[in-house]
This record gives C-alpha cells, sequence and structure tokens, in this order.
C-alpha cells in the first residue's frame, strides 16, 4: 500500500475506533456470544442424575447393575436405601427418587409406569433372574460371567459426519448471522463514510491532494482492517469460550475458524465495491438510503436464503447458493461445515467469488472516480458509468 493509501486507511481506523457506536456494537457482540455459550453449558450441562430408592434385602443386588445402566441413558444413576414402602412412595412422591425398588418385587413411579428408567429397573430384574437361574443349574462362574456380559457387537458407522450434525448446524447458523450482520455493517460504513465526506465537502479538500482510487482504496482497506479485527474478535470469544465453558463442538472448529474470517474478508470486499457505488452517486445522507435499498435486499436474501437453504446442506439450493458471489460469503462456510464438500468446490467457490471482486472494484473505482465531486441530487449508475466506458 503506497503512502497516501496508509494515510487514508489510518485516518478511517482513527476515525471508527473513537466512534462510539463502534465500541458498542463490538461490546454487543461479544456480549451477545457469551450470553450464548452460557446458555449452550447450561442446557448441556453433563448427564442427567436419576435416583432410584431400594427397599429390602432383595432389592439391594439392583444397585450396580442400575449404576451400569446410567451411560444407555444418558444418565447418571444413583441409589439410596429406604427402611420401608411407605418411605420410598413419600421419596417418589416428593421428588427425592425418581423410582423405588420394594423388596426385589415392585417399581414404584411416580406417573408414567413406561418410562426410561423404570425399563431399565426391568431389565435389570430380567438379568438377576436370569444370573440366579443359571447360578443355581451349576453353570460355572468364567461361564456365568461371559453369558451375562457378552463382548459387545461391533459398531459400523455408515456416515460418521452425521454424529454432531445438530451441533455443526447450530454452530452455522450462528455463523451465517454473524456473516450477514459483519457485511451489511460494514458495507455500509462504506457508503456512509463516502456520503458524509460529500456532504461535508471534506472529499474536495482529499481530493485536490491524492487520487480518487487512492482515496477509495484507503477507505475500504482502513475499514476492513477494522472490521477483520472486531470480527476476528467476536469469532475468538467464541472458540475460546466454548473450551472454557466445556461446550461441546465440531472437531474443525480452530480450521474453521480460519475459514469463517476468510469468507468474511471475501464478502466484505465483495459488498463494499458495491457499497461504494451507492454511497458515490449521492451527496446526502437522505439519499442514501434509497441508493442502498436494492442492495440492502441483496444482502438480506441472501442471508434469508443460506439460512434456510442449511435445513437441507446437501440439497440443490444450498449448493447453488455456495457458488453465486452475492451469497457464497455465507452458504460456503456454513455448508463446509455441515456437510462433506469436496476441496475443488471449496477452490471454485473462491476463484469465482475473488473473480466478482474482480470487475466490481473496477467498476467501484470508475463509478467514484466521476462520481465523488458531484453534488446535488442522487445521479444515475448509468450516467456515471457512460463516460467511464467511453474513456476505457
Amino acid at each position: 500500500m503506497n503512502g497516501a493509501r496508509a494515510i487514508v486507511a489510518r485516518r478511517e481506523i482513527a476515525e471508527r475506533l473513537r466512534s462510539r457506536a463502534f465500541r458498542v456494537g463490538t461490546a454487543l457482540q461479544v456480549a451477545a456470544v457469551v450470553v450464548l455459550l452460557i446458555i449452550a453449558s447450561v442446557s448441556s450441562g453433563g448427564d442427567e442424575t436419576k435416583t432410584v430408592a431400594l427397599v429390602g434385602g432383595p432389592s439391594q443386588p439392583y444397585a450396580q447393575p442400575l449404576r451400569a445402566a446410567g451411560p444407555a441413558l444418558d444418565a447418571t444413576i444413583e441409589t439410596t436405601t429406604a427402611p420401608d414402602r411407605a418411605a420410598a412412595v413419600r421419596l417418589v412422591r416428593d421428588g427425592d427418587a425418581d423410582a423405588a425398588v420394594v423388596d426385589g418385587r415392585e417399581v414404584i413411579v411416580d406417573d408414567d409406569p413406561d418410562d426410561t428408567l423404570a425399563a431399565a429397573i426391568q431389565s435389570v430384574r430380567r438379568e438377576l433372574a436370569l444370573r440366579a437361574a443359571l447360578d443355581d443349574a451349576g453353570v460355572p462362574p468364567a461361564e456365568l460371567r461371559s453369558a451375562l456380559d457378552p463382548a459387545p457387537l461391533r459398531v459400523a458407522v455408515l456416515d460418521p459426519g452425521n454424529e454432531d450434525l445438530g451441533a455443526r448446524q447450530g454452530i452455522a447458523f450462528i455463523a451465517i448471522l454473524l456473516l450477514y450482520i459483519a457485511i451489511f455493517t460494514y458495507g455500509m460504513w462504506v457508503a456512509t463514510g463516502i456520503v458524509e465526506e460529500k456532504s461535508s465537502r471534506v472529499i474536495e479538500v482529499v481530493l485536490s491532494a491524492i487520487r480518487p482510487r487512492e482515496l477509495l482504496a484507503g477507505k475500504v482497506v482502513g475499514l476492513g482492517l477494522l472490521g477483520l479485527g472486531q470480527f476476528a474478535l467476536v469469532v475468538a470469544v467464541g472458540v475460546v469460550g466454548a473450551n472454557v465453558l466445556d461446550v461441546d463442538m465440531p472437531e474443525i472448529t480452530a480450521g474453521w475458524a480460519a475459514l469463517i474470517v476468510l469468507w468474511f474478508l471475501l464478502g466484505y470486499a465483495l459488498y463494499a465495491c458495491l457499497y461504494a457505488c451507492a454511497g458515490a452517486i449521492v451527496s446526502r445522507q437522505e439519499d442514501l438510503q434509497s441508493s442502498t435499498g436494492a442492495l440492502n435486499m441483496i444482502v438480506i436474501g441472501a442471508y434469508i436464503l443460506s439460512f434456510i437453504a442449511l435445513q437441507e446442506p446437501e440439497g440443490m439450493l444450498m449448493k447453488v447458493l455456495s457458488f453465486l458471489p452475492p451469497s457464497a460469503p455465507m452458504a460456503m462456510p456454513a455448508r463446509w461445515l455441515v456437510a462433506d464438500v469436496p476441496a475443488w468446490e471449496l477452490i471454485a467457490s473462491i476463484a469465482l467469488t475473488l473473480l466478482a471482486i474482480a470487475v466490481l472494484l473496477r467498476l467501484a473505482t470508475l463509478v467514484y472516480s466521476r462520481a465523488a465531486l458531484r453534488m446535488g441530487p442522487k445521479v444515475s449508475l448509468r450516467s456515471v458509468l457512460a463516460p467511464a466506458r467511453r474513456d476505457a
């Protein structure tokens, strides 16, 4: 970057860092990520604990098999002793026990005789009865253990990628939202900054010292670096916070976070060019909404479609969106996390987006060079580009 562009970039960064809106926005994004992580940590805070009260000597052998059955129920099963049936009933009714076994003959539950815990107790009952029958038949202890505790079947997983599909989709949803907010926010920064300079006539002074393309490049780079720092901070807080709070995350989180940052840069570069065009053709803040209206709809549409398509990550809609430059910055990283995407598709998507950025960068430079000093009412893009086409 040459000296003029570097000066403009530093100025843009300094101006935004002094902005209270920027500091508050950064704090709110970080706080939102922390709150989501805390909610996820609390909602997935370990196995559920279930308590079974045991009454009488015949019920005591249930203790060890019930504890062993806990993992199959995604729970930790604890046992306690009750002196009689009445005490066991009180424990279950008061919620101090989830079930009770009375003298090895009766199961007491609160309201659902077919719940999973009651089914586990019935299974233990059958195991103990079988053990007693085999023991009475004189089966040697080694054969008895082998019969009651056989080697588990080998499990063949046909689609191992689906093991944490829910977690991946949840993270992908958050990523799409963050990318949408970031691209929309930083793109509008570019357009707003251009209009502010035009409305205050500062741009006339600046352009007397440097060329329009240098001013535009410095503005886009400066705001991009600032946006990258803010966005990387939010992503880093999410990754580190997930590890600290022991939130279940996919194994590829770190590498995928880097991919998210890359797509943020591509998405920002793509839309910054478009927002620069939208800001250059107006000279008043009141006209900015009309010049960016169609562009805002494109960003919002890409976000909504990516959000919907993520419900079926292997569907045709998601595949198409991951290649189209306007939606690829949101769709492709989400699809990469949730689905099995060939490397060539990722490379092709990046290449198409870079090609679109190159074309739009030339367009933005032409529009900005021609319209930067035009004051007054909004000018049409066609009228701005007409002399540029003759000069090209």
